[in-house]
């Protein structure tokens, strides 16, 4: 029984608490646009609103394209072509088949069953060729429906409005956007180790988070990116985890604190975050 006591203080004793500055970035920033030009009738949303994914942010001027879905809707709809062809099939079917036994008793001519023969198969033409263009008229009809859908703009995710950089009667292009949209669930926490520690942190491993005030509070996130590059000038590799934020109560671009459970190394306690990072953030982290 002391040995396994032992034994468990011993692996508690091997362990370190590293503490590392970190920012927590939205998962992923979207500016939508459109995938065709022309002048925006309305927009939706606004700066600050919460959208879900495949909710319409904004719709351009669709007159003339609500026309065309009206006008091929009605021509795929009506089937009238094809049941009167349909009719004519049956007739001559009826007539041709008359004929055939006719001519095998010789009580008619034959001239009147090639004639009726003729007429049946011309009928079977007709009828599919009315069949075929009632087929195209329906996918002229999906045509023009995924050119008016074309005019909607839907936000392919959760998130929020983080600009709205036009408004209805601008003109809007591919090379333009009318709103920006973030995903804030979950939220990227970022930050950069000393190179002393690559191999100790995984993938999979858990950490504990505390975003600066006014949030604060201790949270659970999750390794998902242990970079493969090193950054040479300040040996340092990056670590990215993903922290759930599903009542949107941590707002994007908080700087926090990134604590791992890590094996203890001689130099923990020792060498300061900051001289380890990429000079380009050496003036935004700093060590805890």
């Amino acid at each position: 029984m002391m040995g396994i006591l032992a034994s468990l203080i011993g692996a508690h004793d091997a362990l370190a608490e590293a503490s590392f500055d970190c920012v927590l970035n939205p998962a992923l920033t979207l500016k939508l646009g459109s995938p065709i030009s022309g002048i925006i009738d309305t927009v939706a949303v606004d700066r600050g609103d919460l959208v879900k994914k495949g909710q319409a942010v904004a719709r351009l001027q669709s007159a003339v394209e609500a026309a065309e879905v009206a006008l091929d809707k009605a021509k795929a709809e009506n089937t009238a072509d094809i049941d009167a062809k349909q009719v004519k099939v049956t007739l001559t079917k009826a007539n041709f088949d008359r004929q055939s036994i006719l001519v095998q008793h010789q009580n008619t001519p034959v001239e009147k069953f090639d004639e009726a023969r003729a007429d049946y198969q011309s009928a079977q033409q007709e009828l599919a060729l009315a069949q075929l263009n009632h087929h195209v008229a329906e996918l002229q009809l999906q045509s023009a429906q995924a050119t008016l859908d074309q005019r909607v703009i839907r936000s392919p995710i959760d998130g929020v409005v983080t600009e709205r950089a036009l408004g209805p009667g601008e003109y809007v292009n591919q090379d333009g956007h009318i709103v920006s949209v973030a995903e804030i669930d979950p939220l990227y926490v970022d930050t950069f180790l000393p190179i002393r520690y690559y191999g100790e942190i995984k993938v999979g491993d858990t950490a504990n988070v505390q975003p600066d005030d006014p949030i604060g509070g201790d949270r659970k996130a999750v390794v998902s990116v242990v970079d493969q590059v090193f950054d040479a000038a300040s040996g340092t590799f990056g670590v990215r985890l993903d922290l759930p934020n599903a009542d949107h109560r941590i707002p994007g671009g908080l700087r926090c604190h990134v604590t791992f459970a890590t094996p203890a190394l001689p130099e923990t306690a020792a060498t300061p975050l900051t001289s380890a990072l990429p000079m380009s953030n050496q003036p935004e982290l700093g060590a805890k």
